[in-house]
């Protein structure tokens, strides 16, 4: 396991976004889809990217919702030229900087910082995957709703008096996205847990005010920050 404080490939970041060209895009737009040559690799300047597979029935799975400073795109590296096997759609309007591939691996290469960065990085992501798919497959519809609610106040969470914000616009379709399931599902989740008083709603807004009966109903095993996230 990766160590518990590892937040991010700081230096990495920074290298990409100082150096590499910048391109925005509106909510709505692909960055790159499947299929598509794996060239560049792109931080997020602000704004939200969903990182979705598209998977046997047509419908969407959203891996990931990256927002500022986040890593995605050709994250396989030394390689050779390879291909994108998922797509990258935007939630919200934002705003990225993206490298070449071959100039990115050249500087990690001379870089001891970076390369040990890029290391932890790989591992913290390899370990937040494994995490996500146990909880998906494991816990059931409900539980895999549950464990999403969980780990968006780990990543878009701010704490009031009433309980946790999830600072970030999501409808039950999204949710339905992130959990691998139908809108339908989620929606009678949702309105039950919104009259049991464990979440309101206020447009597409979520307060979380129960978190602890979420975890409680699915042994929540408190990992480690790190990996507990929706990014």
């Amino acid at each position: 396991m990766v160590q518990i404080n590892f937040h991010e490939a700081t230096n990495v970041v920074n290298y990409i976004l100082d150096n590499g060209k910048e391109e925005s895009f509106k909510a709505g737009q692909y960055i790159y889809q499947a299929e598509d040559p794996a060239d560049y690799i792109y931080v997020i300047k602000s704004g939200i990217v969903l990182i979705n597979r598209m998977v046997e029935d047509g419908k969407e799975l959203s891996m990931k919702m990256l927002s500022s400073r986040s890593i995605f795109g050709a994250v396989t590296l030394l390689c050779g030229p390879k291909k994108h096997s998922l797509f990258a759609k935007v939630k919200s309007a934002a705003t990225v900087r993206k490298i070449e591939l071959k100039t990115f691996e050249t500087a990690l290469l001379a870089d001891e910082v970076m390369k040990y960065e890029w290391m932890l990085w790989q591992q913290n992501e390899n370990s937040k995957n494994e995490y996500k798919m146990r909880d998906l497959f494991t816990l059931g519809k409900k539980g895999a709703l549950y464990s999403t609610l969980i780990r968006l106040s780990n990543t878009y969470g701010v704490k009031q008096e009433e309980g946790i914000l999830l600072n970030v616009e999501m409808t039950n379709n999204d949710l339905a996205n992130l959990c691998g399931t139908t809108r339908e599902g989620v929606n009678r989740v949702i309105s039950q847990l919104k009259t049991d008083d464990i979440i309101s709603v206020k447009g597409k807004y979520i307060m979380l005010k129960n978190i602890q009966y979420l975890k409680d109903e699915i042994s929540c095993e408190s990992c480690p920050i790190n990996i507990c996230r929706i990014e």
